[in-house]
């Protein structure tokens, strides 16, 4: 939950920047501003849910497959980068300090729901209470408008479905022109529906109550409201030094203020903000400079997008008999050099590929296993007598089908792997299918025939991630960097406008089970 909460902050940081580049750029050219922080408060809530969770099916516009084979669908955060992930940060840091517990992260979650309730409540209250408030005020015509009068409370817009402008009592004895000023601000709001959707943020706002940066924005939005509003009455012809005066003359009474409303009285200091606002004339260039904010803008809307969510929702462990675990241990069948192992200590199973550290794996079923120091999970296919035959390895879109071997084949696998490491002799046929796979991807044409069903799947659904090779043009240099201790060939591949790293081998019938961009130039 930490990293989920790091996540929605910065992409709602993000966003909340972007809309302050946009708003500048619009406040430059005279335009309105109040739909950008709207929009801004609607991508916060809606983008984290929608990167972490819809699945979208790419049209076959490309050369990318052949035409038997179907595009495949591609999860959106498989197509963010996943180096600005919080996740990854939090890990970094040292993850033991931010481990929460499932009751801590119960506990949490139920605290956020109270809050949005308690607030969500204060919000009905507030408006059951401004309806009876309502009923008692005065009906009015002012400047030629109908309007509400009341004590203590406005110049406001009030009501939801039905609002109305509501002013107070000393209005009724202010000059004509002020009256007309101060109704034709309000009317102003009304005709823009500012109050509906000044209530409709400040509800979605309630839906996430502990993210600050989003409660930043509402404050945005309730200043660009007034702002624009400010904008549509002079565009009306009415002079901005009268407009301005009494702004100022309406901002010293102290006439009762309603929270959720669209209101002419703000604070000293913002209201001087309006008024340079008002004076303001456009600058000469102001296209030039309107144009880099935007520029501006775009760019951390786009890092709002890129920034890869954690994890979806955590599984949930359960304890599995040790006797149905003592089924699965044994050795299985990775590549011709590669091997999975699986050993049981007491009731925690654990399993290491060759060339790699034994890690936990925990149950949320009786085959069914995941890893917690990786995004990868396992599933054991057990025989009538709860003997496992087989494991599937899910990783990174790869499901890859593992048989079960005796230790006389394990041993086999174990000494050729040992020998390829130690020779650290590139094998031809290696080096020809990597080429054969990137010329395949730079072309847009990858043929799958010459990959096991996992990697090829796994290909699929990475094709959108691979489109930055196809972008660094044809290949220069395979260069043989050495062999791993799994016995898959190393390359450095330097194409004309960038350069990669990649591991690769192949099975018995000579289709490629692992091929892995690593990290690198």
């Amino acid at each position: 939950m930490a990293a989920w909460i790091l996540y929605v902050l910065l992409v709602s940081l993000l966003l909340g920047l972007a809309a302050l580049c946009f708003e500048r750029a619009a406040l430059l050219r005279k335009k309105g501003a109040r739909w950008l922080w709207g929009a801004s408060i609607v991508a916060s809530l809606a983008v984290p849910f929608i990167i972490s969770s819809v699945t979208v099916q790419l049209p076959n516009v490309t050369r990318h497959l052949p035409a038997a084979q179907t595009v495949p669908a591609v999860a959106l955060r498989e197509m963010t980068e996943s180096a600005l992930s919080p996740a990854l940060w939090i890990v970094a840091a040292g993850q033991e300090k931010f481990a929460w517990s499932p009751v801590t992260t119960t506990i949490l979650g139920g605290l956020w729901g109270v809050a949005s309730v308690l607030l969500l409540g204060g919000l009905l209250a507030s408006g059951l209470r401004l309806a009876r408030q309502r009923r008692g005020w005065e009906q009015a015509r002012i400047a030629g408008q109908p309007v509400l009068v009341a004590e203590d409370v406005g110049p406001a817009v009030v009501g939801l479905f039905s609002p109305e402008i509501v002013v107070p009592r000393w209005l009724l004895d202010a000059a004509a022109d002020e009256q007309e000023l101060v109704v034709a601000h309000e009317q102003s709001h009304l005709e823009a529906n500012d109050a509906q959707l000044l209530l409709v943020a400040l509800t979605l706002v309630v839906c996430m109550p502990w993210n600050l940066p989003l409660w930043w924005q509402l404050r945005r939005l309730r200043r660009a409201i007034e702002v624009d509003c400010d904008a549509r009455v002079l565009r009306r012809g009415h002079d901005v030094g009268r407009y301005g005066a009494t702004l100022v003359s309406v901002g010293e009474r102290h006439a009762g203020r309603i929270a959720v409303v669209a209101a002419m009285t703000e604070s000293k200091s913002f209201l001087e903000q309006r008024i340079r606002t008002m004076l303001r004339t456009k600058a000469k260039f102001a296209w030039a400079s309107a144009l880099a904010l935007i520029l501006v803008g775009l760019v951390l809307t786009a890092g709002a997008a890129e920034v890869t969510p954690p994890n979806g929702e955590p599984h949930k462990e359960i304890a599995v008999d040790a006797k149905i675990l003592s089924g699965y241990v044994g050795t299985y069948k990775f590549t011709g050099t590669a091997l999975v192992e699986v050993k049981l200590d007491g009731a925690q199973l654990s399993a290491q590929v060759t060339g790699q550290p034994f890690f936990p794996i925990f149950a949320t079923s009786n085959t069914e296993f995941f890893y917690k120091v990786v995004n990868a999970q396992i599933t054991f296919n057990p025989g009538p007598d709860g003997v496992a035959q087989s494991l599937v390895l899910h990783q990174n879109g790869a499901n890859i089908t593992m048989q079960r071997i005796d230790a006389a084949a394990a041993g086999q696998v174990r000494d050729k792997a040992k020998e390829r490491f130690a020779s650290q002799t590139p094998n031809p046929a290696y080096e020809a299918e990597l080429r054969h796979l990137l010329e395949g991807i730079i072309s847009g044409n990858v043929d799958y025939s010459r990959m096991s069903q996992g990697i090829g799947d796994a290909v699929k659904k990475q094709m959108p991630m691979l489109s930055h090779l196809a972008d660094n043009g044809p290949i220069k240099t395979i260069r043989f960097i050495g062999v791993s201790e799994d016995g898959s060939d190393v390359y450095s591949v330097l194409q004309e406008k960038g350069a990669s790293h990649w591991r690769i081998a192949l099975d018995e019938k000579g289709l490629i089970i692992n091929a892995m961009v690593l990290p690198g130039p």
